[in-house]
């Protein structure tokens, strides 16, 4: 299953990538980040490395409540800062079977205002359930990506 998301800003790009990375700074400041763990992060050139660890405790579909021991997902990312493009991949730790999230967001910017976009494909291995599957995941995931939003917006200042 693929979707798209687009946020807009009115701030340039600059002051949207400065927020990108400093909300993680300031976990303290935004709650609804509080799930989020920075396991690693690590610079090579141009290259950011992370992997960080989202805590689903109570937010987790039935569907897959069964199919997981530890409720919780691994996100492994890339961020090109010559490109502002971020690659992810999100899964449950050693249950890629039960579904994937794979993704690419691109960061760009006109004068006084920027947005990021997305690209994402969901799927899950699940017998018989993965359309099922995939459909939670995608409408959890947009949610996610609504709430880092809104984080971004309050760390700059546009939001409350």
């Amino acid at each position: 299953m693929k979707y798209n998301v687009t946020h807009t800003f009115p701030v340039s790009l600059e002051k949207l990538l400065h927020a990108r990375e400093e909300r993680y700074q300031h976990l303290d400041q935004f709650p609804d980040l509080k799930n989020v763990t920075l396991l690693e992060e690590k610079k090579e050139g141009n290259i950011i490395i992370q992997k960080r660890k989202v805590s689903l405790e109570g937010s987790l579909p039935a569907v897959l409540s069964a199919a997981l021991t530890d409720l919780s997902l691994v996100e492994e990312s890339t961020f090109d800062t010559t490109t502002n493009t971020h690659i992810f991949k999100i899964a449950p730790p050693g249950k890629d079977n039960v579904f994937v999230i794979k993704g690419k967001s691109t960061y760009s910017g006109k004068g006084d205002s920027s947005e990021r976009s997305y690209d994402v494909e969901v799927s899950s291995g699940l017998l018989f359930v993965s359309p099922i599957v995939e459909k939670a995941i995608e409408e959890i995931h947009k949610h996610s990506l609504e709430k880092d939003r809104k984080s971004i917006a309050k760390f700059l200042g546009v939001e409350s």
